[in-house]
C-alpha cells in the first residue's frame, strides 16, 4: 500500500529524475574552460539513448560561449556508445558518432586522453562490471578533464522512509534492471580510488514523494536526500593503468567481475596504445551497454 501511495505522488516528475540541466550545465562550463587550450573538443556518452544530453550540453555550451562573447572556439565533437539499432538510427541523423561495443567487457575505441568531458547518466546502475567502466573513464579522459557522472540515490528520501517501513529501496531490486546501488559517500570513494579522479561538487534533482513544485526547491536544499544523485570528478596527473594500479586490491576482494586478476580483462590493441582508433566490436546480445529492451534509465 505505501509503495503504491509513493508512486501515485510522484507521477509526473520522472522528468526530473535525469537532471539534463545539471548534466549540461557542468559539461558546458568545463567544455569553455577548456576551450582556450584545445583545436578540438570532445564529448563521450557512454549509453547515449536518443542522445539527448549530448545535444543538451551541445546547446548549453554554444550558449554559453554566446553569454561570454566567446567568439572564437574550437568545435564541439559528440561520440556516444549506443547498442540498440533505432538509437543509433536517432543519434547518426543528430551527427553523434556512435560506437556499438559492449561498455562492460570490450575495449573502448578511443584513443588514450583523448576525451575532455565525459557524462555518464543513469546508465551504471544497470551495469556489474564498474572497475573496466573505470579503468576505460581513466584512460580515455585528459587530464584535467571532467567525469560527469548520473544515478539514482540510494540514501533519497523516499528510499529512507521504504527502509523504514520494512520496504525494500527502488534503487536497487531484484526483480529490476538496477543491478548497483549508489550513495554519494561510496560513490567518492570508488571513483577516488588510487587518485585518478578528484571530487568536485554533487547536486540532486527530484525529490519522491512530492510534485514539482515542491521537489525541485527540496532536490537544491537538501540533495542528499534528493531521488537523483549528480557528480562531477576532475581527472588527476595519475596516468597509470587503473587495473594494473589497483591490483592488489582487486585482488583482495576476490572479485569475480571483469577486470579483477581473477577475471583479467582483454589487453587494449597496439594500435589503441599508440593512440589509433581500434575497430568497434559488436556487444554480444546478451551483455550490451544498452539491453535491446530499454529500461527507463536512458531516453
Amino acid at each position: 500500500m505505501l509503495r503504491k501511495i509513493a508512486y501515485s505522488l510522484k507521477k509526473g516528475t520522472e522528468e526530473l529524475n535525469y537532471g539534463r540541466p545539471i548534466i549540461a550545465g557542468w559539461a558546458a562550463r568545463a567544455l569553455v574552460d577548456a576551450s582556450s587550450s584545445a583545436s578540438e573538443l570532445n564529448l563521450l556518452d557512454p549509453g547515449c539513448g536518443h542522445g539527448t544530453d549530448l545535444l543538451n550540453c551541445r546547446d548549453a555550451y554554444v550558449n554559453l560561449l554566446e553569454k561570454e562573447d566567446i567568439l572564437a572556439a574550437p568545435a564541439l565533437r559528440l561520440h556516444g556508445i549506443e547498442n540498440y539499432p533505432p538509437y543509433v538510427e536517432d543519434c547518426k541523423k543528430v551527427n553523434i558518432r556512435v560506437e556499438s561495443i559492449d561498455i562492460e567487457r570490450d575495449p573502448w575505441p578511443f584513443a588514450d586522453a583523448s576525451m575532455d568531458v565525459i557524462i555518464c547518466n543513469q546508465v551504471l546502475e544497470h551495469t556489474k562490471e564498474l572497475f573496466w567502466i573505470f579503468s576505460e573513464f581513466s584512460r580515455i579522459l585528459k587530464t584535467g578533464g571532467k567525469l560527469i557522472l548520473g544515478t539514482p540515490n540510494l540514501a533519497s528520501f523516499h528510499n529512507r522512509m521504504l527502509l523504514l517501513f520494512g520496504q525494500h529501496p527502488t534503487a536497487q531490486q531484484s526483480f529490476s534492471a538496477h543491478v548497483r546501488s549508489f550513495t554519494l559517500p561510496d560513490q567518492k570513494i570508488l571513483a577516488e580510488k588510487g587518485g585518478f579522479f578528484r571530487f568536485e561538487k554533487r547536486a540532486g534533482s527530484n525529490f519522491y514523494p512530492f510534485p514539482p513544485v515542491i521537489s525541485k526547491p527540496l532536490a537544491k536544499i537538501l540533495p542528499g536526500m534528493a531521488w537523483g544523485l549528480f557528480t562531477c570528478y576532475e581527472r588527476t596527473q595519475n596516468r597509470a593503468p587503473y587495473l594494473e594500479y589497483l591490483a592488489d586490491e582487486l585482488a583482495e576482494m576476490e572479485t569475480p567481475f571483469y577486470g579483477s586478476p581473477q577475471n583479467p580483462a582483454k589487453r587494449r590493441p597496439a594500435s589503441a596504445a599508440k593512440g589509433k582508433k581500434p575497430s568497434a566490436k559488436k556487444a554480444s546480445p546478451r551483455k550490451s551497454a544498452t539491453p535491446r529492451k530499454r529500461t527507463p534509465g536512458k531516453r
